[in-house]
């Protein structure tokens, strides 16, 4: 059994013995519950009430546990104008919304991508990381970029997802220049491949690539929507419909972005990432449902 439990025998405070009927009785009776409870584990969820108000830095409330598919948004939301959204119901991705991203990551000697690594099935946009023969028998993952129909400065971008387990490789979705500069980037979920219970927002700043960090405890293995607020001077980082962090000051960018999402592998170098080892299975995929953006309804 899971958890033991002790079945405690009534005595009276005079001492008095029950009869020998009644004992058989409690004695059947506790040989039924011990059958009844052997392997099972006592369920240990808090009440409804404790869980829906839960701190939102656990990333452990039932909305950010639940993790179940949800239909895309369709149309202007207050204070939004949707501009762009894609639910991945072709049998190709759509080439006039994504550009495919090819070769080396910046800054990540052991990433590479391919289109290879990127198709979409059963509705759903799959980017799957594995050894592939084709390009050295590296670790090879994929990514893609809005730049082809979605640049803008200022926005709200959501993103529905879901990342096998995987260590060494990353996910991360992101906001970044279309003109190819860098920084400023606006990372609003990734993470650096050890696990898949932590997502993390940074922003990137400044010619020497100044950071500001937010973290926040989810399992990133189940269906979460993850989203950012950007406005003049402040980021409103977003899971599940709630905000969940901020950054405010003159380091928020006003550059036209696209909107990117991708995996990659890690090098077993640096301070940041962790690297694909024995444990990490054959392929790792990032599952995207639907993404969708909005520009702000006041600038329309």
């Amino acid at each position: 059994m899971a958890d033991s439990q002790t079945v405690r025998r009534s005595r009276s405070r005079g001492g008095s013995l029950i009869a020998p009927a009644m004992l058989g009785v409690l004695l059947l009776a506790a040989v039924g519950v011990a059958v009844y409870m052997w392997g099972r584990v006592p369920s240990k969820r808090p009440p409804a009430a404790q869980r829906a108000t839960a701190d939102l830095r656990t990333g452990r409330d039932a909305r950010q546990t639940s993790g179940v598919r949800e239909p895309m948004p369709t149309g202007d939301i207050p204070g939004w104008h949707e501009v762009f959204a894609d639910s991945f119901n072709g049998r190709t991705l759509d080439r006039s919304r994504w550009r495919v991203y090819w070769g080396p990551a910046g800054g990540d000697p052991a990433a590479w991508f391919s289109p290879s690594h990127v198709s979409v099935s059963k509705g759903m946009l799959v980017i799957s990381a594995y050894h592939d023969p084709a390009e050295g028998d590296r670790w090879v993952t994929g990514g893609v970029s809005s730049s082809p129909s979605l640049v803008q400065a200022y926005g709200k971008y959501l993103v529905r997802l879901r990342v096998e387990a995987g260590t060494g490789i990353g996910h991360a979705l992101l906001l970044t220049p279309a003109d190819g500069s860098w920084p400023p980037e606006i990372d609003f979920s990734e993470d650096n491949g050890r696990t898949r219970d932590r997502t993390q927002a940074t922003l990137h700043f400044g010619v020497d690539d100044r950071k500001v960090f937010r973290s926040l405890g989810v399992d990133l293995t189940q269906w979460h929507t993850l989203g950012v607020e950007w406005t003049p001077r402040m980021l409103r980082y977003t899971i599940d419909g709630r905000v969940w962090a901020t950054v405010t000051g003159s380091e928020v960018p006003a550059v036209p972005m696209a909107l990117a999402v991708q995996t990659q592998a890690w090098p077993c170098t640096g301070t940041w990432g962790v690297c694909p080892d024995s444990g990490t299975p054959a392929v790792v995929r990032l599952y995207v449902d639907w993404a969708v953006a909005y520009a702000p309804a006041a600038i329309r």
